[in-house]
């Protein structure tokens, strides 16, 4: 939040069970794979993550840019890379194989305006973003950084505040402020698929379930623990 904390609940009593208390503001965070460690975006543009075990801050970036903010912080899901974007539309991506000391892989000015979410494709391949300038964009994740491969808008479509990609990595979700919310083919450039306009003011903040793939873990976990 904005008084620096990062709060830890307990969804089943609503009861705050840990805090961590940052020097700035707390604009994003997500939480790694293994459930040990929470990365964090700040106000004053640092990225560090909170080690759940020592309880402890660690420092991965600080100051990414001068007089901007972390927007949106993101980590795969094999726990390999993470990135984040800030509100220059400045994007860096760090190797985090080894957590005791990242690497900075690349910094690409991915856009010119507000950048407002980075998030990493399931699949590890691609990285999307979106900013104030009406777009959404996706990049290609090489061994040297990041290359552009799409950027997706429509004449009506405003700051693109979120993305969130189907499980398959097929398809990309974008939410904007003008209301809508449209499905895009992230294999092919063009119109969206599918246009959600249910609503009268912006839509900053989406999420995905995909219901097949929950049911198919849900009797995958099952059967591992019935063995």
């Amino acid at each position: 939040g904005e008084d620096g904390l990062v709060c830890i609940w307990d969804i089943r009593t609503a009861v705050c069970q840990r805090k961590l208390k940052l020097p700035s503001a707390v604009n994003s965070v997500t939480l790694h794979p293994d459930q040990t460690v929470l990365f964090v975006g700040q106000e004053n543009t640092s990225c560090s993550y909170w080690d759940l075990r020592q309880n402890k801050e660690v420092v991965i970036h600080k100051n990414m840019t001068k007089e901007g903010s972390i927007q949106s912080v993101s980590v795969n899901n094999i726990a390999s890379q993470l990135c984040a974007i800030d509100n220059k539309g400045l994007l860096r991506l760090w190797d985090i194989k080894d957590m005791s000391q990242p690497k900075c892989v690349t910094s690409e000015q991915c856009h010119l305006t507000r950048g407002l979410k980075c998030t990493f494709s399931p699949d590890c391949e691609t990285i999307a973003t979106t900013s104030s300038d009406t777009t959404a964009r996706l990049w290609n994740i090489t061994e040297d950084g990041i290359v552009l491969d799409k950027t997706f808008s429509t004449p009506d479509q405003k700051w693109v505040w979120d993305a969130v990609f189907s499980t398959d990595s097929q398809f990309l979700f974008t939410a904007s402020s003008d209301g809508t919310v449209r499905l895009w083919d992230s294999q092919v450039a063009g119109t969206p698929k599918q246009e959600y306009a249910a609503h009268q003011k912006a839509v900053v903040s989406i999420a995905f379930w995909d219901r097949e793939a929950a049911n198919f873990y849900s009797k995958e976990n099952s059967t591992e623990s019935e063995s």
